[in-house]
């Protein structure tokens, strides 16, 4: 946030109750990609055998290898049967469509089949991984203000109980529908790498 080519643990855009785009996790693989079932982390039901054989992101991970992990993940869910955006794929030039979003309950086995091809994100980016967690994600948000974006933190409980995101501020312009991919890496880099 997922999964066409993308950069560092960036954030999916999705909309708040005001209608402005916001971001929802760290878990998705690549900026502006919608989430779908089974992208975060830590499933609390996945079975540790499976969440040992994910692979796992770093910081660092190339945008092309990032490209390659997602298209993997996939299609891997296309083999299983899970309906694909293929004509959004299409208009974007993406050699593998991701699945369609709001899918219901009845691919969950789908999804299940393929969780251990799902890429794990850095371990700088989760509450449960890393202790500084928390002034970690502050400081990558701070660098996104200090380069203009007008965003601030909020609390998000979706895949961990002390989990945190961003949204716009409420004075954001139309200008500030996405964080541009540049920025986005080297906040990330900048706020989670450890060498404070």
């Amino acid at each position: 946030m997922l999964i066409g080519g993308g950069v560092l643990p960036a954030c999916s855009s999705g909309t708040d109750a005001a209608d402005k785009p916001r971001v929802d996790t760290l878990s998705t693989l690549s900026p502006g990609a919608e989430a779908t079932k089974g992208e975060s982390d830590k499933d609390p039901s996945a079975d540790p055998a499976v969440e040992a054989k994910r692979p796992q992101l770093r910081l660092d991970t190339s945008d092309e290898e990032r490209a390659r992990l997602g298209d993997a993940y996939n299609a891997c869910l296309e083999a299983q049967g899970v309906p694909m955006a293929t004509e959004r794929a299409a208009s974007a030039g993406a050699k593998q469509a991701p699945p369609v979003q709001g899918l219901g309950p009845e691919y969950d086995d789908e999804f299940d089949a393929c969780l251990v091809k799902l890429p794990l994100q850095p371990p700088e980016t989760a509450p449960d991984t890393n202790p500084q967690y928390a002034d970690d994600f502050r400081a990558y948000v701070q660098c996104l203000q200090s380069r203009g974006m007008k965003v601030h933190v909020v609390p998000d409980t979706s895949v961990y109980p002390d989990g945190l995101t961003w949204t716009y501020d409420d004075d954001a312009g139309p200008e500030s529908v996405e964080v541009p991919a540049q920025t986005e890496k080297e906040c990330m880099m900048e706020a989670f790498d450890g060498k404070k």
